[in-house]
């Protein structure tokens, strides 16, 4: 499959019908996020909004919801696992015979197809911004909510650079808007993220932050899988979207993919942080976060003609959301290597992502258990901590049928496990457990005293869930 920048996704997208244009005038705060959802929910199309009040650009969303990743070059959802299952395949046995490394050096080559390739870019294509010229406040980040502290970037690929480090990270987080030459990164404590920035503060090194917004559609979905972290950021891009990634010169130390609408570009140095902002998330609740790191911007690198792009937040009617399902499908297929007995997982947006819930085919209690451990060290949500089994005849992805399923089989006093944190674990100060619920019908379930605090956990779980079921899921 070539690589496709976002200009050219959304040109597809365009040929294909698949864009409604609004041309009022739109108010970034509270209004343009509830007509993005109302039009992407009522059309299944990507909303391009030309006039945002008081903003200097265009803003485009929805334009993964509802959407099959063929039609943004990635080929369908099938032939990215087919991609993906290849380059787990080349490390499966260790111990080769001679015959067989033949074979995977054949296999090693076909993998060089995708590693990345420095490119050079025509002087006209894009335009840096810096100085005092630089102003993102004049960009279309949303407001959700009136009781939002900032706008906020949603879905954005961020890339992190420790300054004495070689290596970056790519994550995928809101990013808040502070004033014209300032962001912050909301940052949960348990991510990725957090680990690289922590790390960074007791050595006293500043870290250099690349924000991508209309990020190419591999990088997006190659930014979500934080699982495979191991692995380099953009040799995995390319594996997702069978082709290499174009890369321009290092730019502030980092190799810059070619293909994003803007790069804002700056740094966080040690310790640099603001009090915890209000942020709603898929779970329609307000949530205060933890000290966010500020970054202090030195330039901007703009497409010519870009079109600014963020996700809205909501369950369904997102870019998240939809992302998050391509996700759990790669996951689906990582997992079933080591537990065959695994039919289908998702990770809930219902929950704002802190609960995934597995359908199994009759394991013992001692396999869920080894199952549930491994999910929660996976980190595949920073949000994550919560693991519910259920019977193999359970959609996972109907908030309805998981509640049926917990309320007809979950005896808190045996069914939910609370896992602690043992000493020297990661993230260990911002966490108190994790709960691990077997909600499958079996009769030979293990019988563990719960602990108060998954208690609790299960209990708020069923309440977002009949909410959920309540609004008409």
């Amino acid at each position: 499959m070539p690589y496709l920048a976002f200009s050219e996704a959304v040109r597809r997208l365009e040929e294909a019908g698949e864009i409604v244009t609004v041309e009022e005038e739109i108010s970034a705060e509270v209004e343009a996020p509830l007509v993005i959802r109302e039009l992407a929910s009522s059309t299944g199309k990507a909303v391009l909004l030309r006039r945002v009040k008081d903003k200097g650009c265009s803003l485009i969303s929805s334009v993964y919801y509802r959407k099959q990743p063929q039609l943004l070059g990635l080929g369908s959802l099938e032939d990215i696992r087919q991609r993906y299952l290849f380059w787990l395949s080349i490390f499966d046995n260790p111990l080769l015979e001679q015959a067989d490394k033949f074979s995977v050096m054949a296999s090693i080559a076909r993998l060089s197809e995708h590693f990345p390739r420095v490119v050079s870019i025509s002087p006209g294509e894009y335009e840096v911004v810096r100085g005092y010229d630089l102003d993102v406040m004049k960009f279309p980040a949303l407001k959700h909510s009136s009781e939002e502290d900032v706008p906020y970037v949603v879905n954005p690929v961020v890339l992190l650079k420790p300054s004495r480090s070689k290596n970056f990270t790519a994550v995928s987080l809101p990013v808040g808007i502070l004033d014209e030459r300032t962001l912050f990164l909301v940052v949960h404590p348990r991510s990725q993220a957090s680990h690289v920035l922590s790390e960074a503060a007791s050595s006293r090194d500043k870290v250099i932050v690349a924000v991508l917004t209309g990020a190419p559609p591999a990088l997006q979905l190659a930014a979500s899988m934080e699982w495979m972290s191991s692995l380099n950021f953009l040799l995995l891009s390319g594996l997702l979207a069978g082709s290499h990634v174009p890369v321009a010169k290092l730019v502030d130390e980092i190799p810059l993919p070619i293909g994003a609408e803007a790069v804002l570009i700056g740094e966080i140095e040690p310790g640099d942080s603001r009090p915890g902002g209000r942020i709603l998330l898929e779970d329609n609740y307000l949530a205060q976060e933890a000290p966010q790191p500020i970054v202090s911007l030195r330039k901007v690198i703009l497409r010519k003609n870009f079109t600014f792009y963020t996700s809205v937040v909501d369950r369904e009617a997102s870019d998240v959301a939809e992302l998050s399902n391509w996700r759990d499908f790669l996951l689906l297929a990582y997992v079933r290597r080591f537990y065959p007995f695994v039919r289908d997982l998702r990770v809930l947006p219902d929950d704002a992502y802190r609960t995934i819930v597995v359908s199994v085919d009759r394991p013992s209690s001692k396999e869920l258990l080894k199952l549930g451990m491994f999910l929660l060290s996976l980190g595949v949500s920073p949000r994550l901590d919560t693991v519910v089994f259920v019977d193999k005849d359970v959609d996972v992805k109907s908030p309805s049928e998981v509640l049926r399923a917990i309320l007809r089989n979950v005896d808190p006093d045996k069914d939910v496990i609370s896992l602690s944190f043992q000493p020297g674990e990661r993230y260990t100060e911002t966490e108190s457990y994790k709960a691990i619920v077997d909600a499958t019908s079996s009769s030979s379930k293990a019988a563990v005293e719960v602990g108060g605090e998954a208690f609790s956990r299960l209990k708020e779980l069923v309440k977002r869930l009949m909410l959920r079921r309540s609004s008409g899921s």
